[in-house]
Formats: C-alpha cells, structure tokens, sequence
C-alpha cells in the first residue's frame, strides 16, 4: 500500500472512530493511537490533518493532551461545501435548479411539521411579514426575510441531508442575490408575496398549495432572470459573507 493510501485509510479510521462516540471523548494519546493502527508517526499526523480539517478532531497539547472527537459543525461543512461547488464552474441557473428543487421537497415535509415551538415561530413570522407588506422595503431587509423564511424550512422540514443541502446552495446563491433583486421593487414584491403565501399554507397544513406556489415562484425566477446572469459562474462572483 502506498504511503498516501495508507494515510487515507488511517484518515477514514479515525473519522469511523470519532463518529463513533460522543463529542469531546478521548480517543487516545499518539502514542496509544500510533500502537493501535500499527502506522509511522508522520502518517499518522498526516492521516490527522485530514481529519481535523473535516472538524471531526481535535489535538490538546500538554499534559492529559491527545486526540479529541468533535462534532462538525453546520458553518464548516457548508464553507467547504460552497467553496467546492465555487471552484467546479457551478453557474447561478445550477444553483437555482437545485434550490428550487429542494426548497419543494423542505416546504412539503414543513407542512406536515407539528412541533409546538416551531410552528408558533411560523405564525410569529407570518405576522411580521404580513404587517409589512404592503409597503416597500430595502434590499438588506429583503434579505434578511428572506433568509430567515429558509432557515425555518430546514427546522421544520427536520431532514439534516435537505437542510445542508438548501444552506449550501443559498451560501453560494447568495453571491448573486443583490444582483438579482437590487433595485427591482416589482421582483421583491413578487418574491415577497410568493414567500408569505408558502409560509402561510405550511401553517394550515396545505403541503399542495405550498408545493404549487413553489413551483411557480422557481418558473418565475427562471424567467425573469437574464440568459447571461443565469449562466454566469459562481466563481466570478464574490462569495457571499455569512451573517453572524
């Protein structure tokens, strides 16, 4: 076996072991982790860098020092994960495809969500943005609704594998999100009374009549969107900053 295979399968059994337990359980000295996969120091630390990289480890120096597991965490995998669909020559017709596609299956699960704590969040929502809708409103606010309305998705829809899936896509979409909207009162407004009544049928349980209103709001955006913004790629576009 070669020295980089082996430091991948080193890599891949200390992933297996570290997912295996708890978040912040020791896993062992170097000393102990070296005797146990029977691998040379610098393999060893090589195989660690990989995984520390992906946040599943953590090294303590020192004293009662070693190997930690971690959990990863939702930033760090969706960096990495924006940051590769960035360097592909992903294109903003891409990312809305796969957006609108699975921003559907989220809202259909939401509407059959009924966790107490989450639904009263809905309705506070629904009430914010009714209060408001009439009247215009800056982008940044825009924005704002707008990311809010998606991150309730993902916690209603309760499914890990869409909500990263939605977080990744609107990481890297949102590099072209002012573009898109900025100055275009008619589009916001569109977007905003599209938003407001998918949010409204997940309240009533209406899963079709969230479905359709996605549908139609993913063909509108489809449309109004220029050829050229809509195959422009990613990687020309600055990379959107997460909000804290």
């Amino acid at each position: 076996m070669t020295d980089n295979n082996l430091t991948r399968l080193t890599a891949h059994k200390l992933r297996e072991l570290a997912l295996s337990v708890p978040e912040g359980q020791f896993l062992g000295t170097e000393k102990d982790l070296l005797a146990r996969f029977g691998i040379s120091r610098p393999t060893f630390r090589q195989a660690v860098q990989l995984v520390e990289a992906e946040r599943i480890v953590a090294t303590v120096r020192g004293l009662n020092g070693g190997l930690f597991s971690r959990n990863p965490d939702m930033e760090g995998v969706v960096s990495s994960a924006a940051s590769y669909l960035r360097s592909r020559e992903t294109t903003l017709g891409d990312v809305l495809l796969a957006a609108n596609s699975a921003i559907a299956d989220a809202v259909g699960i939401a509407a059959e969500c009924t966790d107490a704590g989450l639904r009263e969040e809905l309705a506070h929502l629904i009430g914010e943005l009714t209060a408001r809708q009439a009247g215009p409103q800056p982008f940044a606010a825009f924005r704002d609704d707008e990311l809010r309305a998606i991150d309730l998705f993902c916690r209603m829809c309760g499914n890990p594998a869409l909500d990263l899936m939605i977080r990744v896509l609107f990481r890297v979409g949102m590099a072209a999100f002012e573009e898109i909207f900025e100055g275009r009162e008619k589009l916001m407004q569109q977007r905003r009374t599209a938003r407001l009544h998918i949010l409204s049928a997940i309240h009533v349980h209406d899963r079709a009549r969230a479905l359709e209103i996605c549908r139609r709001n993913g063909d509108l955006s489809g449309t109004r969107l220029a050829p050229k913004l809509l195959g422009r790629r990613m990687q020309a576009m600055p990379p959107a900053v997460p909000e804290d």
